[in-house]
């Protein structure tokens, strides 16, 4: 049987956010929204680093200020994904 399986979709402003961020990044580093660097802060502190990288011109939403997520300095080891892969996502 399929059992129950809870389904989720996201669309709408969360969606083009997360894309806008994708591509207005540089190559191997995460960048962020002030509002999700807000929670890295808040939820971990002292595990997870947000460095302010300033305002980006972001297409449908003007000037952001963005931050780049920094990989934790202990405690993820491999897990955060130095092969080039997704260890880790905000």
């Amino acid at each position: 049987g399929s059992g129950n399986h809870l389904k989720y979709t996201l669309f709408g402003d969360v969606v083009n956010t997360a894309s806008r961020m994708e591509s207005t990044s540089i190559p191997n580093r995460v960048q962020c929204t002030r509002e999700t660097a807000d929670l890295i802060r808040e939820q971990a502190p002292n595990m997870i680093e947000v460095e302010r990288r300033g305002e980006t011109e972001v297409k449908g939403k003007g000037k952001l200020e963005t931050f780049f997520v920094n990989p934790p300095k202990d405690g993820f080891g491999d897990d955060w994904g130095g092969d080039g892969g997704p260890g880790f996502l905000i």
